[in-house]
């Protein structure tokens, strides 16, 4: 009777256990998400997304995030969690001259759950290149809080 009472016990104190401490299963990923767009040919008003031909991307004063990768129609890039900003050198093509990209933003923690911990919101407050191949870069959503959604279009 004894072992029967401290076995329901066991039970009863193992389902009681909530499930915030298991393995996290959101995406908690939170880069900028960016697209390439040109102009329509003979409507430059109207733009389409486009393809680049050899993209390198490196984050400057850190590690290269893309290099010489053909077929690209966007990519995600990492933002600083520890700066206000953040910029890349980045070259369409190999021959192409490369374009600075900056971007300024507001950085917020954001509690998940136990199992996923805290992840890093951004809110852009502003974007621009050296405007070598970039002719403008466009905030489409100033809020980074997902990677499902696209953040910023540069256009060329």
């Amino acid at each position: 009777m004894k072992y029967l009472f401290l076995f329901l016990c066991c039970i009863a104190a193992l389902s009681a256990c909530d499930d915030d401490t298991k393995v996290c299963d959101q995406d908690t990923r939170t880069s900028a998400n960016i697209r390439f767009r040109y102009p329509v040919p003979g409507n430059p008003t109207q733009n389409k997304d486009t393809v680049l031909p050899k993209v390198t991307v490196f984050a400057l004063n850190k590690d290269s995030l893309i290099r010489k990768r053909t077929g690209l129609s966007g990519m995600q890039l990492p933002l600083d969690l520890h700066n206000d900003t953040s910029r890349f050198y980045f070259q369409t093509d190999s021959t192409a001259k490369a374009d600075t990209l900056t971007f300024a933003y507001k950085r917020q923690p954001h509690f998940v759950s136990a199992g996923c911990g805290v992840v890093m919101y951004f809110n852009i407050d502003s974007a621009w290149s050296t405007k070598n191949v970039v002719k403008s870069v466009q905030l489409n959503a100033k809020n980074i809080t997902t990677i499902n959604e696209i953040h910023i279009i540069l256009h060329f």
